[in-house]
């Protein structure tokens, strides 16, 4: 399809998941740089806050955007000027997927039962509505004529790939199977490309015509495959292997000349495919993840970056322009940074250092999604962000980073940390609130401003421990206001207790087939068993939230242990793509910067024998070359003994 629709970690993956089987100091603003000519020789972007931290975020090519942030779960459109929730089906919390030119967003949402998650569709003038189909159910990719393309269940097949029609009808998509289908793009002539198995055979990538005729576009038999993106030519881009568990490939198929394999190193991660066949993602070279560009003809070119950073390519427009990031270790931790190819030929740029009239202390730290206008979806350190090209946003204050609040902190110790802002009304006055997630009592936030620009001095004492989240909202003399989303943890001195928050690298189901492995966001804490609380603290509840190749909300922590050197497990329940009867295991290592291990396994009880159905097993099974999935590869744990 023509509009950017780009899934972040994991969401490709966020295909029918809970089925049985699925298992300081202020900065110097950029200035515009003439050149000789008058023209600028790189474009500055000014800023938009677009909410917390995201799990996926969806753009179109007329600067709209819809995201999902973690762990609240909570979904937000941004028709270009404002933000609105997007709301749900009953349960509360909803996913996004796709987004088409005319701001109709698509997903899947909790709904008041506890059936599973229901495929939806919601635009900002008649709000959401129900996909039919049986629960559990996914809508995935939209184009411009309204059709829509996922999975639903059936008493027939375990999942099965469908197309919902403009008219109310649904089109299945492929021959009956035993198993499970997904359509996962969809192109606008109606086109459109996933995955299929009759249970005989691993997953295998596969396009469907407009009449859902399927094609099986994985050359090998007992190979994987997943086809993700499909272009208005009918050219599909995705990933595949040889065998189970080897490491992946990227695919590239066309009409004309049929599956092709790219390969660009160890265990490819696909970013996306544009209408002139470009692909780019990246893959792992001598222990280095590089970003690539791959064209018919030309084959894989690596991106120029700075040597010794990691690389990764997402998004790729019409112009040739890439989106990514790239990556350094350091002895302090690892650095992200946002970052722009103009053109597969040139060096990335740090689009932190293009930024015009940020506030002090932002850092973008991913470029996520890119539209032919030039318009950036990108993470940050004061969550999502968009950037528009030129010298002007919204009328809304923009935000930067709480800085001077640790991720972990203790009871009882003061807090002092700022907010910076900057706001395009030069002559408007701000007001601020905070809530801190703890109901403590804290003093009032105090505001210093002039001509535009404005800091926030906050402080606090937690007088409970848990995980929390901490709102800032600053609003204007205009009416318009924006709010910032912190989480931190609270611990206790004497009081054992494990948290964390971070990403994975993936994750297989153990003994079912077809689960492709996929990033997983991760936010924990919980006290653990055994523990002498020293004081009179309060304890906030236990907190278990899973997001990437599925959504998981922890409800019970039957069983919380230090199990010694470094390492805790947690057992609980909790569910699945807000279908409940899932219980949850989780084996952590704190093992300090790059070393933190986490080992997630989701199983329910078959309804007919009692017996065990593994869901998710992160562990269960490593590809003999590639990144262990256990591994913690941003953010980290903590374990207090």
């Amino acid at each position: 399809m023509q509009s950017r629709s780009i899934r972040i970690i994991g969401a490709v993956a966020a295909l029918f998941a809970s089925l049985p089987f699925w298992a300081g100091a202020h900065a110097t603003p950029a200035q515009p740089k003439n050149s000789p000519a008058g023209q600028m020789p790189f474009g500055l972007y000014t800023v938009i806050n677009l909410g917390p931290e995201p799990t996926a975020a969806v753009l179109n090519e007329r600067g709209q955007a819809a995201s999902t942030s973690f762990p609240d779960r909570a979904s937000r459109f941004f028709d270009g000027d404002r933000l609105w929730p997007i709301g749900s089906l009953g349960g509360g919390a909803s996913s996004v997927a796709g987004i088409n030119d005319r701001g109709v967003v698509v997903g899947a949402s909790a709904t008041a039962a506890e059936a599973g998650d229901q495929a939806y569709a919601w635009t900002l003038a008649g709000g959401i509505r129900a996909l039919p189909g049986a629960l559990p159910s996914i809508a995935i990719d939209i184009n411009e004529r309204g059709e829509i393309v996922g999975a639903v269940a059936s008493p027939d097949w375990a999942g099965r790939a469908v197309r919902w029609n403009p008219d109310g009808g649904v089109t299945l998509l492929g021959p009956p199977l035993h198993v499970y289908s997904a359509g996962i793009a969809i192109n606008n002539r109606g086109y459109a490309t996933g995955f299929a198995t009759d249970g005989s055979t691993p997953l295998h990538a596969t396009f469907w015509d407009r009449a859902g005729a399927q094609t099986d576009l994985s050359p090998s038999a007992t190979g994987s495959g997943v086809g993700q993106r499909i272009n208005e030519r009918n050219e599909v881009a995705g990933v595949i292997n040889d065998r189970p568990f080897d490491p992946w490939k990227g695919l590239f198929w066309s009409p004309v000349t049929g599956t092709t394999r790219i390969d660009a190193g160890v265990d490819f991660r696909l970013g996306d495919l544009n209408n002139r066949g470009e692909v780019v993602g990246s893959g792992e070279v001598d222990n280095l993840r590089r970003a690539v560009r791959w064209a018919p003809g030309r084959g894989v070119t690596r991106l120029a970056v700075e040597a010794g950073l990691h690389s990764h390519a997402l998004d790729i427009n019409e112009r040739g322009e890439i989106a990514g990031w790239t990556q350094r270790s350091t002895s302090e931790g690892t650095i992200w940074r946002a970052v722009l190819w103009p053109s597969y030929t040139a060096m990335a740029v740090d689009l932190t250092t293009r930024l015009y009239r940020a506030p002090a202390g932002l850092v973008l730290q991913e470029a996520l999604a890119l539209n032919d206008n030039g318009t950036i979806l990108a993470r940050s350190n004061a969550g999502l962000v968009m950037l528009r090209p030129g010298l002007r946003g919204t009328d809304a204050p923009v935000l930067g980073p709480i800085v001077g609040l640790p991720v972990t902190v203790e009871v009882g110790q003061d807090l002092a940390s700022t907010l910076n802002f900057v706001d395009n009304g030069w002559t408007q006055t701000h007001q601020v609130s905070v809530d801190w997630g703890d109901g403590c009592p804290s003093p009032a936030p105090t505001l210093t401003e002039f001509g535009g620009s404005g800091q926030v001095r906050l402080q606090h004492r937690f007088c409970a421990t848990g995980y929390y989240s901490i709102k800032v909202l600053v609003t204007d003399s205009g009416g318009r206001a924006t709010e910032l989303q912190r989480d931190v943890f609270v611990e206790q001195p004497g009081r054992a207790a494990l948290g964390g928050q971070g990403t994975l690298n993936g994750g297989a189901a153990s003994t079912v087939p077809g689960h492709r492995p996929a990033p997983l966001r991760f936010a924990l804490w919980t006290p653990l068993d055994g523990a002498a609380a020293s004081g009179d603290a309060a304890t906030g509840a236990p907190v278990v939230s899973l997001a990437g190749p599925f959504h998981f909300r922890g409800e019970t922590v039957t069983r919380a242990s230090s199990t010694g050197e470094g390492r805790a497990r947690v057992e609980g329940t909790g569910r699945l793509d807000g279908r409940a009867g899932y219980h949850f295991v989780l084996e952590a290592v704190a093992g300090g910067a790059g070393r933190d291990r986490l080992r997630i396994r989701v199983a329910h009880a078959d309804a007919a024998t009692g017996a065990e159905v593994v869901d998710y097993d992160n562990g269960a099974a490593q590809p003999a070359v590639g990144a262990d999935r256990t591994v913690v590869t941003e953010g980290r744990l903590t374990l207090r003994r």
